[in-house]
């Protein structure tokens, strides 16, 4: 963990030229609401005309502040970030260490290396300076410092090290009572979480999209299907993913190694193909016709199913011996269990994909 910690922060500082830690990065109205407070103050007579000025000139800059223009995956992030933060806070409150120690290596490790970095990875790496480039730099350092704040307790060394070499930090960052102490992540605030940031539409319809690429990537696997191949990807779902899939369409392709994502009400594929079901009644198909050899295929996957049910018929022996199952440690006897369980949804899946080779 603590490796991956370091790659992804050494990614980052290796595309940090023109970022900054910046707050305002990470919350979709801050600068706009700061702006519209600003000229409230300097105004010395603010009346209802002004008010009603302000509340159109407001939107407007907001949609056009780089800042506040977010995409699905920034706001997906931050309202992930933001939960995080709240829950882990409410793990430390009961001492629930173990809890606390999960959840930000979940967040950490699946959504923001497994994922974000890899849908930003594009803008961040881009050659061309720019606005958009260096707002994305931003954020995405700005998450990073608020995550080694999150981790530091639990990882004081590394993450002092690694925050250290993040680009614009200072003691400006400290809490005010340490504000002129040396510059440490020890004396910065401890991210509280904000429930406003919380974006559960966000959350939702970022699970939809990484819940596509992850089927299509096993199926992939399981196909054994070239990385190097890319097949079309064939969805039917109801019009509000369709929708989700269509603004997403760059990210899934490129995720996937797809060529081609074809979106509708209802399959339309040749028989030959392997097909899979997702949340919300979403089915996917990739036609295999001149990505594997159908005989080979058909040959590894019946290997695969054999060596599975040798060893599912094996651990159910096991379970059938009283004798056994009394004697055993109970984490051994559910291990077993739950190991009968995966076989069998192991092999469903493979029976499925050997059905469209026949």
């Amino acid at each position: 963990f603590a490796n991956k910690i370091w790659n992804a922060t050494r990614f980052c500082l290796l595309n940090s030229e023109g970022a900054q830690v910046d707050y305002t990065f990470l919350n979709p109205k801050a600068e706009a609401s700061e702006i519209k407070k600003t000229l409230k103050d300097e105004l010395r007579e603010f009346d209802e005309e002004d008010e009603e000025f302000l509340d159109k000139v407001v939107p407007k800059f907001a949609a056009d502040n780089p800042k506040e223009n977010l995409s699905i995956a920034d706001r997906w992030i931050i309202s992930r970030l933001n939960k995080t933060a709240l829950n882990v806070n409410k793990a430390l409150e009961t001492y629930q260490f173990h809890e606390a120690v999960q959840l930000l290596y979940h967040f950490f490790w699946d959504d923001f290396c497994d994922w974000y970095i890899e849908l930003v990875k594009d803008e961040i790496t881009s050659e061309q300076i720019n606005t958009k480039r260096d707002t994305a730099r931003s954020r995405i350092i700005t998450i990073l410092e608020q995550a080694l704040r999150l981790l530091h307790p639990f990882m004081p060394f590394l993450t002092e090290e690694l925050w250290q070499k993040l680009p614009e930090v200072s003691n400006a960052l400290h809490n005010s009572a340490y504000k002129n102490a040396e510059a440490s992540i020890m004396l910065t605030d401890y991210p509280q979480g904000d429930v406003s940031m919380i974006d559960e539409k966000a959350e939702s319809e970022m699970q939809a999209v990484i819940e596509l690429i992850s089927k299509v990537r096993n199926i992939r696997a399981e196909m054994n299907i070239k990385p190097s191949d890319k097949p079309a990807i064939y969805v039917a779902a109801n019009q509000d993913l369709q929708q989700i899939f269509r603004e997403n369409k760059a990210q899934i392709l490129k995720l996937a190694r797809a060529d081609e994502l074809k979106i509708g009400e209802s399959l339309d594929v040749p028989k030959a193909s392997a097909r899979g079901v997702l949340s919300g009644n979403v089915e996917i198909a990739i036609p295999l016709e001149g990505l594997i050899d159908f005989e080979k295929e058909s040959e590894r996957l019946e290997n695969q199913l054999t060596k599975l049910n040798t060893e599912g018929e094996r651990l159910a022996k096991q379970l059938a011996n009283q004798n056994f199952v009394d004697k055993a440690p109970v984490e051994k006897v559910q291990e077993l269990r739950d190991r009968i369980t995966e076989i069998q949804q192991q092999t469903a899946a493979l029976q499925q994909n050997l059905k469209a080779l026949k």
